[in-house]
């Protein structure tokens, strides 16, 4: 096996350490984990609290698949084991909230690989068959910033002002946003209603409409509960309610090639190489640089940042 590994900081002077962490153990599994922005900036014994996350979600990992039956428990089983090591972990720092993060994962389990994924980092087999789930509230969240992008842009604001006025609107809440003055009451309520009409969810409109106004920096209100179509399943505080994960076992004879991949590729090469990958995510930059498009997401790149950090994990079955 032949097994090449890329992580890029979001920051474009590579000045400073991003929020994704790549794991590779031979024999034992190869793994991706991308802790959830902190848009506040906390630190943690010297660390931000993103990266943090993704860390100790590697270290757990890293633990707990060394033993080899760890490997063979059911998801339900896995999922539980692992929030708690993750909990027990981060216990000394006296948190009032964990921090968040995916974990994607390709386990040795002998003669067949088991692919898990919690969270929306992904993985690609034999450069074809993607499993990576997505979630509602990233939608919301996208609609919603793309709608206050184009409100500023229009409104005269240059493009690298718009991003970061756009970008600190969805972090932090449209109600803040009009608070800084730069975003109307109406022009607020606007694009709540637009959100909702287009993603259909007038039976959400109520946890749609707080959550735009609190802003991503209060989605961990959705995390690992139940009650709405916002929720979602991640490793943070408490234990996935929703079963929102991907466990699939393959036999090795019919895997050739392996990418573990975090979201900061908004698209994937046809082919699977470092180079290629990077290769596509320069053509992606080209082509909607501010993720306002086909692209969308929920920030664009600044002349700073990219829009997110990036990392892959690739493993050629067919060597050695």
């Amino acid at each position: 096996m032949n097994i090449e590994v890329f992580s890029r900081c979001k920051y474009r002077d590579n000045d400073r350490p991003g929020d994704d962490v790549p794991l590779v153990l031979p024999g034992v599994c190869l793994g991706v984990f991308d802790g959830a922005t902190d848009v506040r900036g906390n630190v943690i014994a010297g660390v931000p609290a993103a990266r943090l996350a993704a860390l100790t979600a590697a270290e757990v990992v890293s633990e707990l698949f060394l033993d080899r039956k760890n490997r063979e428990l059911p998801a339900r089983q896995l999922v539980d084991r692992i929030c708690e090591m993750y909990a027990e972990k981060l216990e000394p720092f006296d948190l009032p909230q964990l921090p968040a993060t995916t974990l994607s994962l390709a386990i040795d389990c002998g003669d067949q690989w088991r692919l898990f994924c919690l969270g929306d980092s992904g993985i690609r087999l034999n450069a074809d068959t993607i499993l990576r789930h997505s979630k509602l509230i990233d939608d919301v969240a996208t609609h919603a910033r793309v709608a206050l992008f184009k409100h500023l842009r229009d409104g005269g604001s240059d493009p690298e002002t718009t991003e970061l006025t756009a970008r600190r609107g969805i972090f932090l809440g449209l109600s803040a946003a009009v608070r800084d003055g730069v975003l109307s009451e109406t022009a607020a309520d606007e694009i709540i209603h637009d959100t909702i009409r287009s993603l259909d969810l007038a039976a959400e409109a109520d946890a749609v409409r707080d959550f735009l106004k609190s802003g991503i920096c209060k989605q961990g209100m959705f995390a690992n509960v139940e009650g709405s179509a916002l929720c979602y399943d991640v490793l943070a505080n408490g234990s996935p309610k929703l079963g929102d994960w991907i466990d699939e076992r393959i036999p090795k004879s019919e895997i050739h090639t392996i990418e573990v991949f975090s979201d900061g590729y908004a698209t994937l090469p046809s082919i699977p190489t470092i180079a290629a990958w990077e290769e596509e995510f320069e053509r992606a930059e080209e082509l909607d640089f501010h993720r306002i498009c086909d692209l969308a997401t929920v920030k664009g790149g600044t002349k700073s940042e990219f829009f997110d950090d990036r990392t892959v994990v690739i493993a050629d079955c067919n060597v050695g």
